[in-house]
Formats: structure tokens, C-alpha cells, sequence
């Protein structure tokens, strides 16, 4: 992985205009997850060399002004690197400011107006502690924030109504470039570097022990370091030399700001990484690349970040376009304590964009179902239903309520980019279970059930459904007039392959008319108490008997039973049952809900003193 965010780098240096200021490439940006869209700045006036407090000032985050906050996260135990800081409280927050302003202050050896300047602030501060946090403190209350969002604090200087930012002084700028290289080889207050061959560029020089890309390399315990168990030899155990450091250092911040979005409820990010042989291929990458950069989905700016689902299709249609020289990454992460930790939950290798294209051709299809199209909405609107991992991920979720089903969702999504097998009647049961909580309660089911058999299409279409039997189909059937809605259904080639056995089509069909009689009763009652004979959808098949025969009778005691044709194909289908031996009760039970659901599809004509359903 790291050698794909290295090339990544390296192709930030040549062809991006980096800047050459040692400085600029230690900088981060603190509203790099779109949720610090907020700037609290405690702001002086400087005139006649004296500074004096002004107050706490607003402004919205601007991505132009970067290099201006020249915010570099430091330690929690101690403060960020610069008088810049993401706000957690008032009191801990301006402790980390009042920090970092000693550490700049006892580093530099500058002596002029920007040092005075500097230790002006810091005495006030110092001594005015409480009255600056009381001053955050209303500056917070009084600005409205949306979920999720907070501040970044951090401090100013008004020269002749100029206002100047942290990194505009060249004390601030000297601090980065300082710890440009020292933040990979001095830490845990230790010193660890030494003369080695770098692991990525095979060159002897100076190579470094802390070097640790993503927080998920450390040895902040010295057990986690062999040879000695000392910390001091890191640079042993994973040498990296300065360039190459600087490299990962760029190749992250290029993939946090260009590859790095969320979908169902995960954070991730793609690496693209090419086999460059000659000029053309790396024309062809960088092309690939800037693809990715004009992607507007892939950013957490405000008019994107409510519609990161968007963004899967669209990191996918720019994967299956590049030739197959060039492969993706996919890590999906979590990070956290603010960050210092970052924990990879699933890491997928090599995704060729042939593949890519296969997945997205079938995703295709599934979306063109008819059955799938023109759903009932809110307001009497309608609306398509389009396939995305979130379909899945709605019958394996984490939440108190349910449970954490985030290792099979994730195990499942590897699948697919692997093309890997996935497991019928294990998908089926997370599915059924769902839709059984949902409608012993009598909640609407209908959208569960398609997002369902959606997933069950997509899934099986790419040929990864194991242990699906395909059933047994030899009841024939002459079509009619009156049947002809029910067999052109079962002949769909978008859905045929569902309704490859005798059995499952009268399961299927039994439900259809169970849903008929349910209208029916609520037509006539205001209620629905033949709900109450299924059972909560723990079905098999001596119960989907009963259902179709107590189903007959209601229709016959109601003098509605306008199903003779459909009754006589649930018999004639019912005569595969001995020949339907590896039915689960869960394909059971799946099969007859979405008979339920999918009834209104056989919508009668009326007849002559006939209720409308």
C-alpha cells in the first residue's frame, strides 16, 4: 500500500507545482473531513511595539487560507506545533495555544520584532487565561453550528489594519521547516537514525526510525521494536530516508484531499498505483489522477459531503475507464483519538479495472429492472430504486439496537472486488431476520424486500451466490389469457433465474393472493386480522399450506374471490413441492413476502359490481 501513496507523492513533486518551502509541506489542513468549518481567532492589534487583546473574532474556514492558519497537529499530550488548534473546550484548547507558543519561542534563535511580538502575546495570554477562555466560551454559544461541526482557534496580529495569520511570520515558517525531518527521528525523546539502505528507494544515506505514514506502524512501547527493544533503532527495523519520507508525507495529504471519501457509513480511500514503463504510461496515469481531482465527490466541501453515496459509482466509473497497467487500493479505516490512531478494517488489493467494469455492467442491469422502477413514494411521487453497497448494508448495519454486523458487510464488499463466493443462505438469513422484526410490527416491508432481492440480483448476476439451489421445474403450464400476467412475470429474463422451480413459484403466488386478501379485509374492516395467520413470516412448508387454503376460504366467506386462475397455478405449482427438497425455510419465507410485495404487479381488471383493491 505504501509504495502506491510513495508514487502518488512523487508524482505531487513533478507535475503538482509543490511548493519548494520546506515549511509548506509540513502544514495540514485541519478542515480536511468538512467538519471544522468554523475559525475563532484571538486576535491582537500591534502599533508602537506594544500589542493589545481585541477579542475574539469570526470567520468561515477558507481553504485559500492553509498555508495562512499553518496548522501541524502535535502531540495530545501536549500542544499542536503551531498557536493553531482544532477546539475541544475552552481551557484545554488555549493550554495547547499558550504551549506551542513557548515551544516556538524556545526554539528560535531570531531576535527582532516578530520574537517581541511573539512573547508579548504569550505573556498576556499567560496572565489573562481566564478572561480570553470566558471571551470563547460566549463566541461558541453564540454561533450556530450544525451536527458535528466545531471550531479551529488560533491567533492574529493586526499591523496598520493588516491582519497577519500565524504563517505569515517567518518565526512560525523557521519552527515547520525544522521539524520538516525531525519529525522522523526524534520522538518518545528519542533520537532514532542512522546510515542504512532506505526500504523504498534501495539508496544508502541518512534513513530514519519514526517514520509512520498512516499511525498504524509504532514504537511508542519499546517492546514493539526488535533487536534490543531499544527505540533508538528504529531506523533498523523500518529505515526510510528523508526524500522518501517527504514523499509519503505528500502522497498522504494528496490522497486525504483528492481519494478519500465515505460510503455506507465507512471512510475510505482509493490508491491508484501503475506499472510506468515508459512516457505513455505515465501520461496515461497522470490523466487517471486528474480524473480523481475533478471529482467533486471526493471532497467534503458543503455541497457534497450530504451525498458521499454518490461518490461510489463515480470513483468506480473512473476505475473501469484506465487501462489495466493500472490497479487500485481500496483500504477502508477508522480512525481515532482525534485522529492518533488509525485502525484498517478492510484492505483490498489489485482491483483491476476490468473487473471494475464488470461490477458497474451488472450494476447496470439490476438498475434497469422493471420491478425496480416507478416505486411508490412520498405524495403520491414515484422514484427508481438504484443499487449501491448501501442496499446491503442495510440488513448487515451497526447500530445499539441490532447489533454490529460491520465484519460480515465488510467480508461481503471484499468479496465482490474479489470475486469471491458469498454465501447464499447466510445472506439470506441476515436478509429475512430484518424484514421478520420489521413486520411483526407491522411496518411497511416493501422497500426492505426489494432492497433484498436487489442485492440477491446483483450478487448472483456476478455468479458469487454459493449454496443456491437452482430447484426443480417440470409442471407445465399452458398460458391463457388469464394466466399470462403471472407466466410472462416468471419468463422475465431480468428475473427468471429467480423462479427456476415449481415450488417457488406457488410459495411466490401464494403470497400474491394473501396479499389480495389483506386489501381486501382492510377495504371492508378498516384492519388486516388475517395478518395475524402468518405466522410473523417463520414459515415452512406445511404452514404455507394452511395459508393457502384458510386465504380460499376468506375470499369464498367475503364472496370476493375474484383469483380462480391465480388459485389453480398455486395448485398446479404446489404439485413440485416433494421435488423442492433443499428449500430453507428462509427462501420459504423470503418468497412468500415478496409475493406480498411485489402483488400489486397483478392488479385484476374490474369486473361488474366488483370493490376497487
Amino acid at each position: 500500500m505504501l509504495a502506491g501513496v510513495l508514487q502518488l507523492g512523487q508524482y505531487v513533486i513533478n507535475n503538482r507545482g509543490t511548493d519548494t518551502e520546506e515549511y509548506l509541506q509540513v502544514i495540514e489542513n485541519p478542515n480536511d473531513k468538512g467538519n471544522y468549518n468554523h475559525v475563532l481567532k484571538i486576535a491582537f492589534d500591534f502599533a508602537k511595539d506594544n500589542v493589545t487583546y481585541r477579542g475574539i473574532e469570526y470567520e468561515e474556514f477558507s481553504l485559500g487560507k492553509i498555508n495562512k492558519y499553518a496548522y501541524k497537529k502535535g502531540s495530545a499530550r501536549g500542544g499542536d506545533i503551531t498557536p493553531t488548534s482544532k477546539y475541544t473546550d475552552p481551557i484545554k484548547t488555549l493550554n495547547k495555544i499558550t504551549i506551542s507558543f513557548n515551544d516556538v519561542l524556545k526554539t528560535t534563535n531570531q531576535n527582532d520584532d516578530e520574537q517581541k511580538i511573539f512573547n508579548n502575546i504569550y505573556g498576556y495570554i499567560s496572565l489573562n487565561h481566564e478572561d480570553i477562555e470566558n471571551d470563547i466560551t460566549e463566541k461558541v454559544k453564540s454561533t450556530p453550528l450544525k451536527k458535528g461541526e466545531s471550531f479551529i482557534i488560533t491567533v492574529t496580529i493586526f499591523d496598520n489594519n493588516n491582519e497577519k495569520y500565524m504563517g505569515d511570520f517567518q518565526l512560525i515558517r523557521n519552527h515547520l521547516a525544522r521539524i520538516l525531518d525531525e519529525q522522523y527521528y526524534s520522538k518518545y525523546g528519542k533520537t532514532s537514525k542512522g546510515k542504512g539502505i532506505c526500504y523504498y528507494c534501495k539508496n544508502e544515506s541518512e534513513v530514519f526510525g519514526f517514520v509512520n505514514t498512516y499511525n498504524s506502524y509504532t514504537v511508542d512501547k519499546i517492546g514493539f521494536v526488535s533487536g534490543g527493544f531499544k527505540q533508538e533503532n528504529a531506523w533498523k527495523n523500518y529505515p526510510v530516508c528523508a526524500s522518501c519520507a517527504q514523499k509519503l508525507e505528500q502522497g498522504k495529504k494528496y490522497i486525504r484531499e483528492n481519494l478519500t471519501s465515505r460510503f455506507s457509513g465507512f471512510n475510505y480511500f482509493v490508491i491508484p498505483k501503475a506499472v510506468i514503463r515508459d512516457a505513455y504510461d505515465e501520461a496515461e496515469f497522470i490523466e487517471a489522477l486528474e480524473e480523481f481531482e475533478k471529482n467533486t465527490n471526493f471532497s467534503t466541501s458543503e455541497s457534497t459531503k450530504q451525498n458521499l453515496l454518490g461518490s461510489e459509482k463515480d470513483f468506480l466509473e473512473i476505475m473501469k475507464d484506465s487501462k489495466n497497467y493500472l490497479n487500485y487500493n481500496m483500504l477502508i479505516f477508522k480512525e481515532e483519538q482525534s485522529g492518533s490512531v488509525f485502525r484498517i478494517l478492510l484492505y483490498i488489493e489489485d482491483i483491476v479495472p476490468s473487473k471494475v467494469k464488470n461490477i458497474l455492467r451488472v450494476k447496470d442491469r439490476v438498475d434497469e429492472v422493471e420491478l425496480f422502477k416507478n416505486l411508490p413514494g412520498k405524495d403520491k411521487t414515484t422514484y427508481d430504486l438504484k443499487f449501491g453497497f448501501d442496499k446491503i448494508r442495510t440488513f448487515f448495519p451497526n447500530n445499539r439496537m441490532e447489533g454490529n454486523f460491520d465484519k460480515s458487510f465488510l467480508e461481503i464488499l471484499n468479496n465482490v472486488f474479489t470475486y469471491k463466493k458469498i454465501n447464499f443462505k447466510f445472506l439470506l438469513d441476515r436478509m429475512i431476520s430484518k424484514i421478520r422484526v420489521a413486520f411483526t410490527r407491522e411496518e411497511y416491508v416493501d422497500s426492505l424486500v426489494l432492497q433484498a432481492l436487489m442485492s440477491i440480483m446483483f450478487i448472483d448476476k456476478l455468479n458469487l451466490l454459493s449454496d443456491k439451489g437452482r430447484g426443480v421445474q417440470k409442471i407445465m403450464v399452458e398460458k391463457t389469457e388469464k394466466n399470462k400476467k403471472y407466466l410472462d412475470f416468471f419468463e422475465n429474463e431480468s428475473q427468471k433465474d429467480l423462479f427456476s422451480s415449481d415450488y417457488k413459484r406457488a410459495v411466490f403466488l401464494t403470497g400474491v393472493l394473501t396479499e389480495k386478501l389483506l386489501n381486501i379485509q382492510y377495504k371492508e374492516r378498516g384492519s388486516k386480522p388475517f395478518y395475524s395467520r402468518l405466522n410473523g413470516l417463520k414459515l415452512d412448508k406445511n404452514i404455507i399450506k394452511r395459508i393457502y387454503t384458510e386465504a380460499i376460504n376468506k375470499l369464498n366467506e367475503y364472496n370476493k374471490n375474484y383469483y380462480k386462475e391465480l388459485e389453480y397455478l398455486i395448485g398446479m405449482y404446489m404439485l413440485g413441492e416433494k421435488a423442492e427438497k433443499g428449500i430453507s425455510n428462509d427462501e420459504i419465507s423470503f418468497y412468500f413476502v415478496l409475493g406480498m410485495s411485489l402483488a400489486r404487479h397483478f392488479n385484476e381488471e374490474k369486473k361488474s359490481g366488483e370493490d376497487e383493491e
